[in-house]
């Protein structure tokens, strides 16, 4: 009798079979942890976004300047047909980057049908514009407190005072919160 040399016809499929299998196992476990690997990149990154939008606006705030009354307007607001806030401009003196110490920016915070966006361009000034945009919130609310009082108000009309602090809700398409309020204090205690 002779000796056997080589593998049967059906050794060979079956090892062609396992392989296969463990070769799409292992193409489908790296699929899947590339997908994870992108989301966790768009979510940091969306993070970072809404950090950096939110730690600007709030240095903008605290470092915001009256108006003259005749150049420049101080805080302003306005509303669209239904009365929702679609828009909060104010002069800031930022000491954050990317607005600087000294030089006067004019903050436009504006809701569209895309979301919110703060845009901050130099007052007279050769630096780029600013724009960065909220992820999540369709629209915002913004209250007032003044310096004499303990309750918040929804417009301010002294171009030249500042209120004691700011509120800033930011909504989603429904009117419910995205995320917590952003409250900031515009003047020191006692100041005008």
């Amino acid at each position: 009798m002779r000796a056997r040399r080589g593998f049967t016809l059906l050794e060979v499929m079956i090892a062609l079979l396992i392989g296969s299998v463990v070769v799409l196992l292992g193409y489908s476990t790296l699929g899947a942890g590339l997908d994870v690997e992108a989301r966790v990149t768009a979510a940091r990154e969306l993070d970072a976004s809404t950090i950096a939008f939110r730690a600007t606006l709030t240095d903008a705030l605290r470092h915001a300047v009256t108006g003259d009354g005749r150049t420049t307007g101080g805080l302003q607001t306005g509303t669209d047909a239904t009365g929702v806030t679609t828009r909060f401009s104010f002069v800031s003196r930022g000491v954050m980057q990317p607005l600087g110490g000294s030089d006067a920016w004019m903050m436009e915070l504006a809701s569209d049908s895309t979301g919110v966006t703060l845009d901050a361009r130099p007052a007279g000034m050769t630096r780029a514009a600013l724009h960065l945009s909220a992820h999540g919130p369709r629209t915002f609310a913004v209250r007032f407190l003044p310096l004499d009082d303990t309750a918040w108000r929804g417009a301010w009309n002294d171009p030249t005072r500042l209120p004691s602090a700011i509120e800033i809700r930011f909504l989603d398409a429904a009117g419910r919160d995205v995320g917590a309020a952003l409250v900031a204090r515009t003047s020191p205690v006692g100041g005008s």
